[in-house]
Order: structure tokens, then C-alpha cells, then sequence
């Protein structure tokens, strides 16, 4: 049977020879990013040091061929070209590279990398995603079916593959969403009240950044990125700007856009903007002039405002089904009731009503008494 051919980009096994006292040579196989294979060496005082020369530039050789993407690539490598050009550096949001890369380093390469692409038939990679969807959730396996899909859409382009075999692998079902719960408004003045009554989530201001949250419908990060300088307290506006995120590499920042990367405008209730007034004089603008710093006057995480809640749950376990997801809920479910679907979505900066129907309005317990236009029926 005949050998393989090596990978574009890598060398078989090294072999050394003593031509003469103090002078060796290292020789090896290397396959070029034209696909032939040469003899390459290198020359040293001692085998050792002829053998390190010629790695050397066997590593400086195979960089050139280093993002050749062939029907010999494995998935691994065409991995590490996607992330690179196409994921790292792009306009997706933070987080959505971070998953992106999250999925493809803990999921796709350790399930996939060693497959060639020849080798990733439709068939291969279907049972695959079914697989990963039964062990690691629907959510997961559509974020790495729509990576793979990208992954061999590139493959395609460099002309490593005709036709891109994730094209005809099944959808993954989303997982059917739970009921959308929403406060009341009687227990949203209920938790209003006990949160003021709590030391400890006063001691790192929960109640007014709940209290924004309720009054505008925002997100943690969206709330936390807020500044003194968008805050019109005259006029009753706040101008949601940007938002909070973590990078692996860049660490906390504020990024200039929110998730839906609109600025928007948003009216706040009377008793809100007199929340803030009074929190302007507790907690003064300090150096980058958030409303909702750190103690150390920074930018908060959203991780710890997660962790702050939790404690305040645990302390208060009447509350241990709401999450700062339900105050986001509460305000398009209360809107949409007295103002419409049409509406709520705005105020929740939703594209389209269907995520806002579908996500953030509860349904009513009874439906509304239209009883008198079927009366006509009885006559």
C-alpha cells in the first residue's frame, strides 16, 4: 500500500549524516505549498546542530504553506484559519467571538480536528452535531453547526472542497422555551421594597440599578455601561450607548455599541429620574462617569451584579425564580398589555415582534371578555 502523502506545510523524518569530522548534514522530505515534495538540508559542526538548523527553516518554510487549506487539511488546522481570518478581528460583536471560539476549541476540535476534510461527509458531520446536541445541549450544537458552516464555506473558497458538506445537514431543533414569567406590578413593588430593606444590596446599590433596569427594559451591560453624561434628568431620558463585555484578551471594557448596535433614546418614569437624582448625590461621577460603577471606580462586571442578585435570592427566597432577565420581561410584558406588541418591541429594541412575543411577553391567565360579540350566537 502506498504511503500517505505528507500535509502541505510539513516534513517527514529527519536524517542525519557525518560527511567528514565536523561537518554533518540533515536531511529531510518536505512537502512545498505546491504540493511537491523536495529534499531539503541544512549543514552543521554536529549532527544535533545540522538537525536544529534545518528545523529551523523547515518552520520558516512551512509558514508559507502554513494557511494553505487542502483536501488534506484537517478540520483542526481549517479551525485555527477560520478563527483567524474570519472570526478574530471581525465586526461580530465581543461576545459573539468569544462563543464562537469558545464552541469551536471545547466542541469542534477535540470532536473533529482530526479528520481530513476529504474525509467530512455530510453523513460524518450530521451524526456528529446530533451527538454533540444530545450531550451538550441544542443551544450549543446550532452555535457549532453554524461555526462548521462557516469553517467549510472557507474551505470551499480556497478550493479545498467542491461543495460545502454542511449544506445538507439537519437543523438543529431549538429547544422548546419555557413560558415567559413576569412580575406583577403589586410584586414588583413588593421586591422593589425589599431590596431597599436589604443592607447588603444597598451597600452596592441593587435597588437603582434594578430600579433603571424596570424603568427602561435595558440589559445588566447595557445599564452598567451608562453614563451621568447620557442621564437627562430634566427631560426624563436616558441614551442607552453602549454596553459592558469581557474579552479572554482585552479583558472588562465598554463597548460603544449595544447588543442591537443602535443608540437609543429611552423615557423614564417620573419616580425613576427621582431614583437617579438621589443616587447622583450618593454616588457622584467619578473618573469615567458611570451611573453604576465598581467600588473601586471602575467599570462593573456583569458577572458580580449576577453573583449580587444570587446572594439577594438566597437571603430572600420569595424571589428565587427571578433573574435580571425578568425585569427585562416585566417591562415588554406591561408595555405590550397597555400599548401593544408594536410597542413593547421598541421599547426592548427588538428588530421584529417576534422575539419580543415569543420571549419577553407573558401571556395573560385569562383571556380578554369578548363575550358580548358572541351574544349574537344565542338569539
Amino acid at each position: 500500500m502506498p504511503r500517505p502523502p505528507l500535509e502541505v506545510g510539513t516534513w517527514g523524518r529527519i536524517k542525519r549524516t557525518e560527511i567528514e569530522a565536523g561537518r554533518h548534514v540533515a536531511r529531510v522530505r518536505f512537502r512545498d505549498i505546491d504540493g511537491r515534495t523536495r529534499q531539503v538540508e541544512a549543514w552543521g559542526k554536529s549532527g544535533a546542530a545540522a538537525e536544529r538548523t534545518l528545523v529551523k527553516a523547515l518552520k520558516d518554510r512551512a509558514k508559507a504553506a502554513g494557511d494553505t487549506i487542502t483536501s488534506a487539511t484537517r478540520v483542526e488546522k481549517l479551525a485555527d484559519f477560520w478563527l483567524r481570518t474570519k472570526v478574530d478581528g471581525s465586526g461580530l460583536a465581543v461576545n459573539t467571538r468569544y462563543r464562537y471560539r469558545w464552541v469551536t476549541e471545547k466542541a469542534i476540535v477535540p470532536g473533529l480536528g482530526g479528520l481530513l476534510l476529504r474525509e467530512c461527509t455530510t453523513a460524518r458531520l450530521d451524526a456528529w452535531v446530533k451527538r454533540y446536541a444530545a450531550d451538550g445541549g441544542q443551544g450549543n450544537a446550532r452555535l457549532a453547526r453554524t461555526c462548521l458552516q462557516g469553517m467549510f464555506s472557507v474551505a470551499v473558497r480556497e478550493g479545498a472542497l467542491d461543495v460545502n458538506p454542511m449544506r445538507e445537514v439537519e437543523t438543529v431543533a431549538a429547544a422548546e422555551s419555557t413560558e415567559v414569567r413576569a412580575l406583577s406590578v403589586r410584586e414588583v413593588v413588593e421586591l422593589r421594597t425589599c431590596l431597599r430593606e436589604d443592607a447588603s444590596a444597598v451597600s452596592v446599590h441593587l435597588p437603582e440599578l434594578v430600579d433603571v433596569m424596570l424603568a427602561t427594559g435595558c440589559r445588566i451591560g447595557e445599564a452598567l455601561a451608562l453614563r451621568w453624561a447620557e442621564v437627562d434628568l430634566v427631560a426624563g431620558v436616558v441614551h442607552l450607548t453602549g454596553t459592558v463585555v469581557r474579552d479572554p484578551k482585552e479583558g472588562l471594557f465598554r463597548q460603544d455599541t449595544t447588543k442591537g448596535k443602535k443608540t437609543t433614546a429611552l423615557w423614564v418614569p417620573v419616580w425613576c429620574v427621582e431614583v437617579l437624582e438621589k443616587h447622583l448625590v450618593t454616588v457622584p461621577a467619578g473618573p469615567l462617569g458611570l451611573v453604576f460603577p465598581s467600588a473601586a471606580d471602575g467599570l462593573r462586571e456583569v458577572s458580580t451584579v449576577e453573583k449580587q442578585w444570587r446572594a439577594f435570592r438566597a437571603r430572600n427566597p420569595q424571589w428565587s425564580w427571578v433573574t435580571p432577565k425578568t425585569f427585562r420581561k416585566t417591562v415588554g410584558t406591561e408595555v405590550a398589555r397597555k400599548a401593544g406588541l408594536a410597542a413593547a418591541g421598541e421599547q426592548l429594541t427588538h428588530s421584529n415582534t417576534a422575539v419580543t412575543a415569543k420571549h419577553y411577553v407573558a401571556r395573560p391567565e385569562a383571556a380578554t371578555d369578548h363575550s358580548r360579540l358572541l351574544e349574537a350566537f344565542g338569539a
